[in-house]
């Protein structure tokens, strides 16, 4: 059963457009300030919900082939409308966005991942959450969950307030799921693994955007990110005001417009309009 909140967000604009991929277990919601700026630069926006790997009543997770098919086929759909198509994601979604990259090759025109989680090692992330392999092979898998806990990727006091109150009510907030399943955890370390081996067959134009505290993935991820990739043109921003959730927590504003320039560097033919230059960030660029 899928609610209306985790149908995905769909918002035409024009040829160039931007599949974004939303956190495991998660919606469009961790990503609206993100979408709303790509869409009010004129940009095509795609936040799909795919199935078995966003949020849903049904407990059921597929499998991390499934969840890479579905993205392939969506890329391959917008492909075929416009003539430009980049890939975006946030947390697995970065993880995901970059596995589409490395089987599309030069077909895609930019890829940016956002908080990748290639290794879940962030100085908040749960200890036993080392020993889901080991219950993922376990009678009750179904049934064991680990749950999130505060700070939920948030730098953000107020925000981060406002989302354990929806967490102690609700299955679903803007950060994601309450609570991930071990068969889904299992099926993301798969993804990692998938997309740590294919990461030389990127080529598309990358943007890097990490945390320098990320709570859930280090940013050695994005290190990795940026040592393998085979793109000739690759940057990493490193935010110094920020936790896992960079698309909403206090440095959200400057997220959204580098990821802005960024594509529209790369847009054919290029925007005439007058382009400003990217909010600063607190964080080093390099």
């Amino acid at each position: 059963m899928t609610t209306p909140i985790a149908s995905g967000k769909f918002l035409a604009g024009n040829d160039f457009a931007v599949l974004v991929f939303s956190g495991l277990r998660s919606t469009h919601l961790e990503l609206q300030p993100l979408l709303k700026v790509l869409h009010d630069a004129g940009f095509t926006v795609d936040a799909p919900q795919l199935d078995g790997y966003g949020f849903a009543t049904d407990p059921a997770v597929g499998n991390w082939r499934h969840w890479l098919d579905q993205a392939l086929e969506r890329f391959d759909q917008l492909a075929a409308r416009y003539p430009q198509v980049a890939v975006c994601g946030l947390s697995m979604g970065a993880t995901l966005a970059l596995a589409v990259a490395a089987e599309r090759g030069e077909r895609v025109s930019a890829v940016i991942p956002l908080s990748t989680t290639l290794h879940y090692d962030g100085w908040n992330t749960p200890w036993y959450r080392f020993l889901s392999p080991l219950g993922y092979f376990t009678p009750l898998r179904h049934r064991m969950v680990i749950r999130e806990t505060p700070p939920f990727g948030l730098k953000n006091e107020r925000l981060r307030a406002w989302i354990e109150r929806q967490v102690a009510a609700e299955p679903i907030t803007a950060v994601g799921a309450s609570a991930l399943s071990l068969p889904a955890l299992h099926e993301a370390a798969r993804l990692m693994r998938f997309t740590r081996r294919n990461l030389k067959r990127i080529v598309a134009p990358t943007l890097i955007v990490h945390a320098l505290e990320d709570d859930i993935a280090h940013i050695r991820s994005a290190y990795e990110v940026q040592r393998k990739v085979a793109s000739h043109q690759v940057q990493l921003v490193k935010l110094a005001n920020s936790y896992h959730m960079v698309t909403l927590d206090f440095e959200r504003d400057a997220v959204a417009q580098q990821v802005t320039h960024f594509l529209r560097f790369f847009q054919n033919p290029p925007v005439t309009a007058s382009i400003t230059a990217p909010i600063p960030l607190e964080g080093a660029l390099s």
